[in-house]
């Protein structure tokens, strides 16, 4: 028998229809096909369930129909398998999201009980001493936090905005735990892997963690430490599905509860980025003994998939109150800085938020701190008022029209660099670290405020005003963006190069790390590249991770596009270090600010448990 399909949203996708017209057909419950459509429909939105009492959910559920749908033999509490899950709070989950959510709160909070103090005191205060020799008070409170407080934990997370030292802050709790490996409970010369959740950012912090070693070996001469540095890997940084061995046939990872990884200690860079899934999945596949280091900012965008689970651990983690005797050692640091750590909760200690920026005092900066939590209204109004605040400025754009004029003074303004890119007498070696200096940030893929539209703008206009035969697909000096990770030729989703003209004809040039994490040049065919796109502009979502000098950031002249968020802006212009620049409207700009995303699920209730 047919049954009629529930209500259907004009936001939903094939498979939350398709979905709930077989529960529809399985059970003949109305009810229970519209709930499952909109934790369905939540899903594709990142959400882990359907908070059915919302409106916006499209259930519209009242408390007699919730009790009613509890009462369904394919809903359940958790306690055992059912398709589907009602909590106590009223949401609703796919039994899979259910099991990713509870299992990796569990996994956290086991690993918080575990912690221990392992070091005395007065011996720690002597490390610290050694490690930031010759560094300011003040400025590294944050940091010094971050290095007394890892000894003795199994799940650590450290935080902060662009600028604030995470990645040379790890490499410092890392020489910690080196050194007092035994006292915390790990073999005399752990074993450390190194990874991110895309390729790129794998690339990317090998290549900072490469210069954060060359930096303290220069910085601790004779000192006890020194000794320690070599043994931080950084070569083979890892991509989380290939740590955890993915095998794409059936969808399953190699390493888990039965099989664990060897690694004493794992470092994780972009946290962020980590959906609750695969985050479960990395849990699961650590021995008890081993240390498991996260870092990221929770002020960018969250993972694709469903989760926003360092946002979620960050925001359940309130400050400043120590178990002893880290309490007593920090003090003094926490007077000179309040907020630095998180605790009074089961991830005591354990939770570290780097507040200093080594790039404070610029526009930009002040834009970046201004949108990281909740935007200050003087300061929006002000830039409103006067378009720009130093190095942030804001150029109206409510139509293509103004976008052309954006995309001219964009040009005109990075003109002498972009004829170096354009002309026949670049090499890769000068092309490539021009090419990072500027980039332009689309909110959107598609249509004509989209990074492909923008694209084919910009090619128009760079053809106008430098001569490129904008007819060719390929040209010289063309910039290209991998959109699929190819492991067999190193290439990895988010790789950016470059198409030149050489003895061999037109070969595109990328700058990939070798074992040592140095830099170096290769290039290939363009019939060779996986999937790519042009690249004068791209996606925010793609940028993630990666650092430009100046940067445009383009965002829909339609205040009322859903992809506005407050985490989209905070997380374009964060990828600048010295210009931003905003082409929107004043009315887009004000919504996406006042559009915080807050993904349903319980995992911040759930890492309050005792």
């Amino acid at each position: 028998m047919n049954h009629p399909l529930p209500h259907v949203d004009a936001d939903d996708r094939a498979i939350d229809q398709t979905l709930a017209q077989w529960v529809l057909g399985r059970t003949g419950s109305a009810p229970l096909a519209a709930a499952v459509r909109a934790a369905s429909r939540a899903e594709g939105h990142g959400h882990s369930c359907a908070t059915l009492t919302d409106p916006d959910a499209g259930a519209g559920f009242d408390a007699a129909a919730l009790d009613a749908l509890r009462l369904h033999d394919w809903v359940g509490g958790g306690a055992s398998f059912t398709p589907f899950v009602l909590d106590a709070q009223d949401r609703f989950y796919l039994w899979r999201n259910w099991q990713h959510e509870t299992k990796l709160a569990e996994a956290i909070l086991r690993r918080c009980a575990q912690r221990a103090l392992p070091i005395a005191a007065d011996t720690l205060a002597d490390d610290l001493d050694a490690l930031f020799a010759g560094m300011p008070p003040g400025p590294t409170d944050g940091q010094r936090a971050a290095v007394a407080a890892v000894p003795g934990a199994r799940f650590f997370v450290l935080t902060g905005g662009p600028g604030t030292g995470k990645t040379t802050t790890v490499v410092r709790m890392l020489l910690m735990l080196l050194h007092h490996a035994q006292a915390c409970g790990l073999p005399a010369r752990p074993s450390i892997a190194i990874a991110a959740p895309t390729g790129k950012a794998a690339q990317r912090l090998a290549q900072a963690i490469a210069r954060g070693k060359a930096e303290l070996q220069a910085s601790l001469p004779g000192n006890r430490f020194r000794d320690l540095v070599p043994h931080i890997p950084h070569a083979d940084a890892r991509t989380l599905h290939r740590l955890l061995g993915y095998q794409p046939r059936d969808n399953s990872f190699s390493h888990g509860p039965h099989n664990p990884l060897t690694e004493d200690i794992v470092v994780v860079d972009e946290a962020s980025m980590v959906d609750l899934a695969m985050m479960r999945q990395l849990l699961q596949a650590l021995r008890p003994e081993a240390v498991l280091i996260l870092l990221g900012d929770p002020g960018q965008l969250a993972s694709v998939d469903a989760g926003s689970v360092l946002a979620d651990i960050v925001a359940r983690t309130p400050r400043n109150r120590l178990p002893p005797p880290l309490a007593g050692l920090l003090a003094p640091l926490l007077q000179q800085a309040p907020g630095i750590l998180d605790d009074d909760t089961p991830l005591a200690g354990q939770v570290v938020t780097l507040t200093h920026s080594w790039r404070a005092g610029s526009g930009l900066q002040r834009g970046v701190e201004a949108l990281r939590d909740a935007p200050d209204p003087v300061w929006l109004d002000a830039l409103l008022d006067r378009r720009s605040d130093g190095d942030l400025h804001l150029r109206h754009c409510p139509s293509v029209h103004a976008l052309r004029a954006c995309v001219d003074g964009w040009v005109e303004r990075h003109a002498e660099l972009l004829q170096s890119l354009l002309t026949p007498a670049i090499d890769a070696a000068a092309a490539l670290p021009q090419l990072r200096r500027l980039q332009v940030l689309c909110a959107l893929r598609d249509g004509p405020f989209g990074a492909q539209g923008l694209n084919e703008l910009m090619l128009r206009r760079l053809a106008t005003r430098f001569g490129i035969d904008a007819g060719h697909a390929w040209y010289h000096g063309r910039p290209v963006i991998i959109t699929r990770n190819d492991y067999a030729r190193g290439l990895f989703n988010g790789d950016v190069g470059i198409a030149l003209e050489g003895a061999e004809g037109l070969r595109v040039w990328f700058e990939l790390s070798d074992r040592d994490g140095n830099a170096g040049l290769r290039s290939y065919s363009p019939r060779a590249l996986p999937a790519h796109d042009s690249a004068w502009a791209i996606t925010i979502h793609r940028s993630q991770g990666s650092e430009y000098r100046d940067v445009a950031v383009l965002l829909p002249p339609d205040a009322d596009n859903r992809i506005l968020t407050r985490e989209l802006v905070y997380t374009a212009i964060s990828r600048a270090r010295v210009h931003a620049e905003i082409w929107t409207t004043d009315d887009s700009l004000r919504a996406a600010l006042a559009r915080p995303i807050r993904r349903q699920g319980g995992l911040r209730e759930r890492l309050l448990a005792t």
